[in-house]
């Protein structure tokens, strides 16, 4: 059975996780595991910072206070976890996913859904997290860390959800974009998606080719395959809008101006530009 892993925090963009998810669980008819993480504090080292500076006296009752209040903290920060994951659970399961598990985790956020997508076929994670300082548009370290280490295809929800009827698929002639582009041809979760493919750049032997091939994979779910001309994040960006796109799907990162754009040391300009969901590959 396909199953997600559907990654979760406080943010705003918890629900537009579920929301996504539910979305592929239901016309995949896929197992979810929701996991949400309380980040490990590296407690030890600023009680040491804060308290060299006083006496001996003065730190010993310091001490004490910083402990209890780490404690009444760490008891909010469960509590407010197994809210978060009941209502999320509820949520997907009024949404028709008939699958849930919930998985309550401490420790890197990063590392523990690296370690959990082991056992999934896809991650589900929002733009941005709840620790991270908002940035309209811009993806959030964490996820853009959890989408280089990522070996599974990783949806980045927006903040709002929105039926996909029409997906983008974002296309450089690389090995990433062919695998998303065969995921796209042969999965369940796009019977019915009117689907474009757009390749920026020259109209040379190549790039025909390459489009060819994507068309031909594609096959009847393919509205359209075509190169356009251009600055690549400004003619995929004017493209994707005219078509009213509602998904953006892509290869994740690699030495291609498109796949850097997305995924590269800066947070890119179509991501914040369209406000899609992205579906990104390996």
């Amino acid at each position: 059975m396909f199953k997600l892993l559907a990654c979760i925090d406080a943010s705003q963009y918890a629900q537009s996780v579920c929301d996504y998810s539910a979305w592929v669980a239901t016309r995949l008819d896929a197992s979810v595991e929701l996991l949400h993480v309380i980040q490990r504090k590296d407690s030890m080292a600023a009680r040491h910072d804060l308290s060299g500076a006083l006496g001996l006296g003065a730190r010993s009752s310091l001490m004490e206070e910083l402990v209890s209040i780490e404690e009444a903290e760490a008891k909010v920060a469960r509590e407010q976890g197994r809210a978060l994951l009941a209502a999320s659970g509820q949520r997907l399961r009024d949404a028709g996913v008939g699958q849930v598990t919930i998985l309550h985790r401490h420790g890197g956020i990063v590392e523990t859904i690296i370690e959990r997508e082991a056992d999934a076929d896809l991650v589900v994670i929002g733009k941005r997290g709840a620790s991270a300082d908002f940035a309209k548009g811009h993806l959030g370290s964490k996820v853009e860390r959890v989408v280089r280490q990522s070996v599974k295809p990783v949806l980045v929800a927006n903040r709002a959800f929105k039926p996909v009827e029409r997906a983008f698929i974002a296309f450089d002639g690389g090995q990433s974009a062919r695998k998303a582009v065969s995921f796209v041809a042969t999965s369940a979760l796009f019977e019915g998606v009117e689907v474009h493919l757009v390749l920026v750049g020259s109209d040379d032997g190549k790039n025909r080719d390459s489009v060819r091939w994507a068309s031909e994979v594609l096959g009847d779910r393919c509205k359209r395959a075509e190169i356009i001309g251009g600055d690549v994040d400004r003619a995929l960006t004017a493209d994707a809008q005219q078509i009213g796109a509602d998904l953006l799907v892509m290869g994740a990162y690699g030495h291609t101006p498109l796949r850097t754009m997305i995924v590269g040391s800066t947070t890119t300009a179509m991501v914040s530009r369209l406000m899609l969901p992205v579906l990104l590959f390996r």
